[in-house]
């Protein structure tokens, strides 16, 4: 029987009834590539997945994989590769006396959230909860109570993944480990189909609370400083960051500064000391709206007034251990010109993250900034992208690298050197000639 009979009604070529709804299907943003696959691959499992290597070997095919779907880039869709669709594998299976959880790549993580509550038990999905696993993981993994755990790679213990000759192998600290140490961080750079993550969840928060404060823009300034000033002293169980936007808030006609504060504590108390330092803002007077510790039971569909499914997006994003001083000033330009309402600039305090492990990711500054630019009109799609590139381009001089599941390495033009560390970089390069030596699956999107 052949690879194409093998996979039967699972396989769309670009001429195929069905290729061109599964195509812009691949692509979460609203704003699809131009990019056509040869072919793509609706995976219903590793045995499937492991088939449409082999069938690319056999017509001579490069290999690209999607999950979820909302890398910015559409990294996953690739012209003249065959397009490997993992978002239908998503059994997930938990282990409560260990503590573990197998989850395939196109589980949400809102669903992974959903499935482990019961048992008491909790894993640092993405903050959007319709982001899949499979790319958040591999990018590295900023997700919830980050700095508690760090990226959520670290909390995974292995892979299961089909390598460029169509095998099944299992990566992990004790078999083959190279292959372990890229799958924590190596994004579109892995040279491998992810098909289960093992992964080691945590028990869940007993408490977790928020505090919301907005501001208007003219304080600006001092209200960075601050923020910036206390990042290593605000509890590790706590997630702080300052989203600037229109939307999402009380203030329509101008843009709003948003200090969002979460806390994953262990009892009421924990979570009221660490909630207590953002009520002393010393431009608290100035404060336009305040929700004060509001328990967020589920925290896990918060963001999404600033994500609308459906919507164009284009997105950069930097980070920077610089001070204050230089860093504030250097914000200036991006936070007085939002092009649109929904487009928004965060502020992720990263200050006081664990120290990492060594694996692909590799490179993590104390604050992420994040610029996004939202809108419908298609008309407008090169001057969002130009919104965009251009700020971040204007933050390079405070910039030490950038976080890889925000990649934009075609639109700002230049190579992976920006989110790895130059040692973890050259290796990623030497494991992938070894892995995959006939460069079957595609790598970074330049």
């Amino acid at each position: 029987m052949s690879l194409d009979a093998t996979l039967e009604r699972k396989l769309l070529w670009s001429h195929d009834e069905g290729y061109e709804r599964a195509r812009r299907a691949a692509v979460w943003n609203g704003r699809k590539p131009d990019r056509r696959p040869a072919g793509i691959v609706l995976a219903e499992d590793a045995a499937d997945v492991a088939a449409a290597v082999r069938l690319a070997e056999e017509r001579g095919l490069r290999v690209s994989v999607r999950a979820g779907g909302h890398s910015y880039s559409a990294a996953g869709v690739r012209e003249g590769a065959l397009l490997v669709d993992v978002s239908r594998l998503r059994d997930i299976g938990i282990d409560t006396r260990t503590r573990t959880a197998v989850v395939g790549p196109g589980v949400h993580g809102g669903d992974l959230d959903r499935a482990l509550e019961p048992h008491g038990l909790f894993f640092p999905t993405g903050h959007c909860p319709t982001v899949a696993v499979g790319g958040f993981l591999l990018g590295g993994g900023l997700g919830w109570n980050w700095r508690s755990y760090g990226p959520g790679c670290v909390l995974v213990q292995a892979v299961d993944v089909v390598t460029a000759d169509g095998r099944l192998v299992r990566a992990d600290a004790s078999h083959n480990r190279d292959l372990y140490w890229a799958a924590r961080g190596a994004g579109p750079g892995f040279f491998g189909v992810v098909t289960a993550f093992h992964l080691r969840v945590q028990p869940r928060p007993a408490v977790i609370k928020a505090t919301l404060h907005a501001y208007p823009l003219a304080v600006r300034g001092e209200l960075l400083h601050w923020l910036h000033g206390i990042r290593h002293e605000i509890a590790p169980v706590t997630d702080q960051a300052c989203y600037v936007t229109q939307e999402a808030n009380h203030s329509p006609d101008a843009p709003t500064a948003l200090s969002l504060a979460i806390v994953f504590a262990d009892s009421e108390r924990a979570a009221d000391e660490a909630l207590a330092p953002f009520a002393d803002c010393p431009v608290g007077a100035e404060a336009i709206w305040r929700r004060d510790g509001v328990a967020v039971q589920n925290v896990r569909d918060l963001p999404n007034d600033l994500y609308p499914e459906g919507h164009r997006y284009a997105q950069d994003n930097i980070m920077s251990s610089s001070p204050a001083a230089e860093l504030v000033p250097a914000l200036d330009g991006a936070l007085l010109s939002l092009p649109t309402p929904r487009s928004h600039l965060n502020l992720m305090n990263l200050a006081g993250t664990p120290e990492l492990p060594d694996m692909a990711f590799s490179l993590l500054g104390e604050t992420l900034i994040e610029l996004y630019s939202v809108w419908e009109d298609p008309a407008r799609d090169a001057e969002m992208q130009a919104w965009v590139t251009g700020h971040a381009r204007r933050l390079d001089p405070v910039a030490m690298g950038s976080q890889l599941s925000g990649e934009s390495m075609a639109s700002r033009g230049f190579g992976p050197e920006a989110f790895f560390s130059a040692a973890a970089l050259s290796r990623l390069d030497v494991l992938r000639g070894h892995w995959d030596p006939d460069g079957r699956f595609v790598s970074f999107l330049l």
